[in-house]
């Protein structure tokens, strides 16, 4: 029995593809065969990953094939026809509306990626969601047997040297924002900003935004933020666009607080990065962000930009308050330990085998 994985885009360094190649090594561990199969491959992962229609060579009724599911794809009706044994990991869609006016080609893949996935609700052996909320998703879609298999993140990695240049330039007394994402409408960047311009003007002029992700496919989106940087007249925000991993680790090194006023996230992985890295964590509560936080962190419930300033300076202010956000937010951490995780992969994995 040999069992692979197929999905529609395999990205470098982005937590879908990094959860792949996690899976991959598990299975690969416990003696399975298993391959990696994407329509998109990026050229740094072109030794690990086969073009999708190279499947049809592996394909066979004793395999079990995992669908990874995040948007409409040419692979939904490829995947249909094939007579595996299949896991659905749904990553979650972004609602559409997010992107009009702003990616068309991208309005139009998640409009078919929710018929698509739909379809799918009478084809699977299982149906795995990467959070509570996306398996509440699946449920209501009619998916019979559903579970959660949260993202596999290994934080040994975390470890290595950040980037000493990003860390020397910034290296003051500044209290400094974070947030991690790509630069995306449904991830309102804008309203970060906003807040930030609160805090700020009327709190801490020493302060300053990073707002780290990439912006490729959301152009439009990054010139209405850098917009709205220069109409409120703020020196001290910076939109880095794509960083490389040590990149990251350097900004999340500098970080006070993580600040989501995101408004769709499928599980937000960088919860769990300001989690290992002992910054507390202030976001707006939506979709799958109150299940991966479970009571860690501070959620609020609605969008006024000098309340949240004012939380986030009480916040900043009371050590006591600080370390016991802090203290509840590595508490959560060990629930997504990588053995952990990939235990509760071994327990879906044997009850498609039987």
């Amino acid at each position: 029995m040999q069992i692979h994985q197929i999905l529609p885009t395999i990205s470098y360094g982005d937590a879908i593809g990094n959860d792949v190649l996690e899976i991959k090594a598990a299975l690969e561990t416990w003696g399975f065969k298993s391959e990696i199969f994407a329509q998109h491959i990026h050229p740094k992962l072109s030794h690990i990953a086969k073009p999708y229609t190279e499947y049809l060579k592996f394909s066979s009724p004793e395999n079990i094939l995992i669908f990874h599911f995040s948007i409409g794809s040419d692979l939904s009706g490829f995947v249909k026809t094939l007579p595996d044994k299949k896991i659905l990991i749904y990553h979650n869609i972004t609602p559409y509306s997010y992107f009009k006016g702003i990616n068309d080609i991208l309005v139009n893949l998640c409009i078919n990626g929710r018929k698509e996935l739909a379809e799918y609700s009478n084809l699977v052996n299982l149906a795995l969601g990467d959070s509570e909320y996306n398996r509440m998703e699946l449920e209501e879609l009619g998916f019979k047997n559903t579970g959660v298999l949260p993202i596999i993140v290994d934080f040994e990695s975390y470890e290595q040297e950040p980037d000493h240049e990003i860390l020397k330039k910034f290296n003051d007394d500044f209290t400094n924002f974070i947030f991690v994402g790509r630069i995306s409408p449904n991830k309102k960047q804008e309203d970060i900003i906003r807040t930030f311009y609160y805090y700020n003007k009327c709190i801490d002029p020493k302060s300053r935004l990073f707002l780290v992700g990439s912006y490729d496919g959301m152009e439009k989106y990054y010139e209405l933020l850098e917009q709205l940087v220069k109409r409120l007249n703020l020196n001290n925000v910076y939109i880095t666009g794509q960083v490389n991993f040590k990149e990251l680790l350097a900004y999340y090194k500098l970080a006070d607080i993580f600040i989501s006023m995101s408004e769709h996230e499928g599980f937000c992985v960088p919860l769990l990065e300001s989690m290992y890295f002992g910054i507390p964590i202030v976001a707006y509560n939506s979709t799958a962000i109150p299940y991966t936080l479970d009571h860690s962190g501070l959620l609020f419930n609605e969008k006024r930009y000098d309340e949240v300033g004012e939380l986030v300076n009480i916040l900043l202010k009371s050590q006591k308050l600080k370390n016991k956000i802090i203290q509840k937010q590595k508490a959560r951490l060990k629930e997504f330990d990588e053995s952990k995780i990939t235990r509760i992969l071994r327990g879906y994995i044997e009850q498609v085998i039987h």
